[in-house]
């Protein structure tokens, strides 16, 4: 009998099945790997994650000792957490099960607390989270830290101090180019285990994912070999700061927009420009409203998030955000070009523009913005899911020169916020000298394509939403 089971039976009562039998091969290599310091190369959407909770929650159970998880982001950590969270579940019913006796953790929002005073939090990566904590440690996709140096510094010290007895280290991530300490620690740090797991090798030990259509669907092949092949590409860096964004948030940024802002039947509002980013299953769909307001700036009026939303609901909930904008743009790549063509069936071509993604358009796009968000000519609503958002995405160059922008898809999208923003942004520079003010609602509907009135009549009835 394995440790993992002794762990869970007793001469009375013995599990048939143990929580480590729900994990893949790969899943039970990293678990069962007791070494003190590990680090695992992984592909994306193979529950690297999940694995990486149940060993701290089984290592918690068992020794009592205290587990910090760091993460690139706070929409991450609490992503996190919702696995240790499921992963605490499956061990304290095994627990109560073979011990005869209730056992349940104390659980709240980024941390939980195990009947033997074991805890376990999930926070935000920075250097002086790091320092703040004497406990095992696992830096959750360390190569998209903000700072990992800085970060790295800070917590060698505490998890290599004797007198802090033999704390463990878990450092986990996908890559994220060359040039960062993720990279360092993979090829050069001596005294870690190494765990590597690419989409085949995960496929190959029994993971249900379909190589061919993921493949297909990313359509970058850079982005494929990096993110699910396990290879590092020549470099990596965060397009958008924590710094550069928390410089442009503002009070006068909203994530929900005024009441009458897409009133029925309003007139194009001068001011308003509108950029949307497609996705339906596996993305967000997300509509980025801009207003122009005196001096020039560009206040963000609304961000509005669709999960899983079908098409038709979709196309209903744009229109009035469309119709109430002096300029759209939106994503017209894959399935975002019937949705692009059926808007703009309703509109005059001078307001809409359908944009296909390529690598020059999506770096256009990107640096666009950033020089824009450098010029403080933006302002962003400060919520964290927009830090974490923006915080994600990447400017990765491969090894033949070729400069592209990525970023991890988690739970909460991936970069889809950051994309609708990007493209608002490109809407308004389509027209720079619109709007630099108040303006009234009108209710006579102007820039309308005649031709198209059966696409108007068949929006009309969502506008008031």
């Amino acid at each position: 009998m394995s440790a993992a089971r002794k762990k869970f039976a007793t001469p009375e009562r013995r599990l048939a099945v143990t929580p480590l039998d729900l994990l893949l091969p790969y899943q039970r290599a990293w678990v069962q790997d007791a070494a003190r310091f590990k680090i695992w190369l992984k592909s994306r959407q193979i529950g690297g994650s999940l694995a990486a909770s149940f060993e701290v929650v089984a290592d918690a159970i068992e020794t009592g000792g205290d587990w910090v998880i760091l993460s690139a982001g706070e929409r991450q950590a609490l992503e996190f957490m919702d696995k240790v969270n499921r992963a605490a579940s499956i061990f304290c019913d095994a627990v109560s099960y073979s011990s005869g006796r209730e056992y349940r953790p104390e659980i709240q929002k980024s941390q939980l607390r195990f009947p033997n005073g074991a805890r376990v939090l999930a926070l935000p990566a920075n250097p002086s989270t790091a320092r703040g904590y004497s406990a095992n440690l696992v830096l959750d996709e360390f190569a998209f830290h903000e700072n990992p140096e800085e970060i790295w510094r800070a917590v060698y010290p505490i998890i290599s101090n004797p007198l802090r007895g033999a704390l463990k280290l878990r450092v986990i991530s996908t890559p994220a180019g060359r040039n960062n300490k993720y990279f360092d620690l993979w090829e050069h740090a001596p005294a870690f285990s190494r765990h590597k797991t690419s989409v085949y090798d995960a496929v190959a030990q029994g993971l249900a994912l379909n190589i061919d259509e993921l493949r297909a669907n990313l359509a970058d092949p850079d982005g494929w070999a990096q993110e699910f092949e396990c290879q590092f590409m020549e470099h990596s860096s965060q397009v958008f700061s924590a710094e550069l964004v928390k410089g442009c948030e503002s009070e006068d940024a909203t994530l929900d927009p005024p009441g009458e802002l897409f009133s029925t039947m309003l007139r194009p509002r001068p001011a308003l420009f509108v950029g949307i980013d497609v996705g339906r299953k596996r993305d967000l769909t997300v509509a980025w409203t801009l207003e122009r307001i005196h001096g020039g700036q560009l206040v963000t009026r609304e961000v509005l998030v669709l999960d899983r939303v079908p098409f038709p609901q979709q196309e209903a909930i744009l229109a009035p955000r469309v119709m109430a904008a002096a300029f759209t743009a939106i994503d017209a790549t894959g399935i975002g070009g019937p949705v692009s063509e059926h808007l703009a069936a309703a509109l005059d071509e001078t307001r809409f523009e359908g944009v296909t993604f390529t690598g020059d358009r999506k770096r256009e796009l990107f640096e666009r913005l950033k020089k824009t968000m450098q010029a403080r000519a933006v302002a962003l609503p400060a919520a964290a899911v927009i830090r974490d958002d923006l915080g994600s995405m990447q400017r990765i160059v491969s090894p033949g020169g070729t400069i592209r922008y990525a970023a991890a898809r988690t739970a909460d999208g991936h970069a889809d916020r950051s994309t609708a923003l990007a493209l608002s942004i490109h809407a308004a520079q389509r027209n720079p000298s619109a709007g630099c003010g108040a303006f009234a609602a009108e209710r006579v509907p102007t820039g309308l394509n005649v031709r198209h009135r059966p696409a108007l009549t068949r929006y009309r009835g969502a506008w008031a939403r």
